[in-house]
């Protein structure tokens, strides 16, 4: 931990080297594959590992060879610069390479979980106006159910299939419908990546949409230099880093940390075909030993519980930085996690629209349970409720961020992108407070919030002190309106392995938190085998809301 004792709170939130930083020129025009590939062409790189796929091996060369294959695929088919691509597929060399393989051609990629039902595909579909969709043939049937709805827009559509053919499968004389191989069939590769102005749009995520419908994310071409820049000089990446990221590629926890970074470094990235079991990611620890694991709360929970049941510890040994995002993590968590693995869990906070993460710890600057301090090139302020922004440490208040990698608006979303979007500042709707020494803390999402008997709760407080009873795994509180109007709060809890529900424990729960406000003790414990989750792996507590209370 780093403290800076002459100066004060409001000071101390940004550290001596973020004062320090200046963001690299960007270029006017280039292709996201000259920071990515092209600048290792020349180099001992160009012949290394950049790819591990499940236990294959990717050299530079040969995974730049498959996304220009790619991009020389889209172009010959008839997709153009600027159009929309939807990729509803899973984490693959296919995948990636058709990801990248956009970018190179000019196309927009826009990423969504292959977990979303075909009603929500065919949402997606529509809202981007897609003019070519990839999916996986596992998925395929989500796409025949709403095939009579298909938007006019939608003219090819590429299937990640095991299959030679897909003379079965039909959507109609307008869509034309081919595998991944047949389009990359050509063996010669004479494509050349398009140059495009560097505040051109470049690829789209989309929203968890727990709040509503998914918001499509805009982003621009520089963000291809400016986020390894900055993150990858704050957490220290290098050539030599393998990097593991345990969230799906539709996910910028996942895509950003786990792929674009490494490749722009020069290092390795770890990918799987398989579900991100504990036991699979113990096997892709052993094997492949990597040295940054980014990861969520979810995994760190399960990982902890499974050591524990089976006596079957991953070799940890090669890891030089575990870095976690999300959800609030209990701060027993931190503690259990360094006794048993002897490092440190860097907790952060990011989001789609600001390009990764805004707030973070690092090995050589952290306090354990914060959130940390400012990534390079970004600013960080919180707004009190009256809108005034807050100057004294620990008095909570939304975080509006600034960044030039902030997303340049939601697609199609236009009231939306007014509420979020305020000059060059984000409203991210995360109410946090910094301490003394300027790392911020964690206190709630704004809509997470609610009044009970005209007081304001914080779940994530209520939540904390759950987690301080020893057969608690996981918890969330959610508000529930009685038959008489009120509002009221529920827990729903998850017990670890070897506890069942009783009345003792709904009372032990209670008791917990009753020392930090009788009005904060939850009128309803509703104990669950598991908690829902949004495809971006988030406690889904909309539906906790809707779950009947008995």
């Amino acid at each position: 931990m780093t403290t800076l004792p002459n100066r004060n709170a409001l000071e101390n939130r940004y550290s001596d080297d973020w004062r320090q930083w200046s963001d690299p020129d960007v270029p006017e025009y280039f292709n996201p594959m000259q920071p990515l590939f092209l600048k290792h062409a020349k180099t001992s790189t160009w012949s290394k590992t950049a790819l591990l796929e499940d236990g294959k091996f990717y050299s530079y060369a040969q995974l730049y060879e498959k996304v220009c294959q790619t991009a020389e695929g889209l172009i010959s088919v008839g997709l153009e610069t600027e159009d929309r691509l939807l990729l509803f597929g899973s984490d693959s060399l296919e995948y990636l390479s058709t990801w990248l393989g956009s970018v190179a051609a000019g196309i927009i990629p826009a990423v969504v979980s292959d977990l979303y039902k075909s009603n929500n595909l065919l949402y997606f579909l529509r809202d981007t106006s897609a003019k070519a969709l990839f999916i996986n043939e596992e998925q395929l049937s989500k796409l025949m159910e709403v095939q009579s709805q298909l938007p006019e827009t939608l003219k090819y559509v590429i299937v990640d299939s095991k299959n030679s053919n897909l003379k079965d499968v039909s959507l109609g004389a307008s869509i034309r419908i081919f595998t991944y191989k047949e389009l990359i069939k050509n063996e010669v590769v004479t494509f050349e990546p398009i140059k495009r102005h560097r505040n051109d749009m470049a690829y789209m995520f989309y929203s968890g949409g727990t709040t509503g419908k998914a918001k499509g994310i805009v982003h621009l071409m520089h963000d291809f230099y400016l986020v390894p820049e900055r993150q990858g000089a704050f957490w220290d990446y290098t050539e030599n880093d393998i990097c593991l990221a345990t969230s799906k590629k539709y996910f910028t926890h996942g895509l950003w940390p786990g792929v674009l970074m490494p490749l722009y470094f020069g290092g390795i990235s770890v990918i799987t075909l398989q579900p991100m079991s504990i036991e699979q990611l113990i096997k892709l620890i052993n094997r492949d030993k990597p040295t940054t694991l980014i990861t969520v709360p979810t995994i760190i929970k399960n990982l902890l519980q499974y050591c524990k049941e089976t006596g079957e510890y991953p070799d940890f040994s090669s890891l030089r930085m575990v870095v976690t995002a999300s959800e609030k993590i209990p701060l027993q968590l931190f503690d259990e996690f360094y006794d048993v693995f002897g490092l440190e869990l860097l907790d952060s906070i990011g989001s789609s629209e600001i390009t990764y993460e805004w707030i973070a710890n690092r090995p050589k600057d952290f306090k354990r349970g914060s959130l940390g301090k400012p990534v390079f090139g970004i600013e960080v302020k919180l707004i009190d409720e009256e809108g005034h922004e807050v100057t004294e440490a620990d008095v909570p208040g939304e975080a509006w961020v600034k960044s030039e990698t902030t997303s340049l608006f939601y697609w199609r979303k236009f009231t939306q992108t007014k509420e979020t979007f305020i000059g060059e500042w984000t409203r991210t709707n995360d109410i946090l407070h910094f301490d003394s020494d300027g790392y911020y803390w964690y206190n709630s999402r704004s809509d997470d919030q609610f009044k009970v008997k005209g007081l304001w709760v914080s779940p994530i407080e209520i939540e904390a002190e759950i987690m301080n009873v020893s057969s608690v795994l996981e918890t969330a509180v959610v508000p529930f309106k009685t038959e008489e109007g009120m509002i009221e709060i529920k827990a729903c809890v998850v017990l670890r392995p070897g506890y069942v529900p009783s009345e003792e424990l709904t009372n032990e729960i209670k008791q917990s938190v009753r020392k930090i406000g009788g009005y904060k003790v939850p009128n309803i414990v509703k104990y669950m085998d598991s908690l829902p989750r949004t495809t971006l792996s988030k406690i889904d507590r909309k539906s906790l809301r809707n779950i009947n209370i008995k």
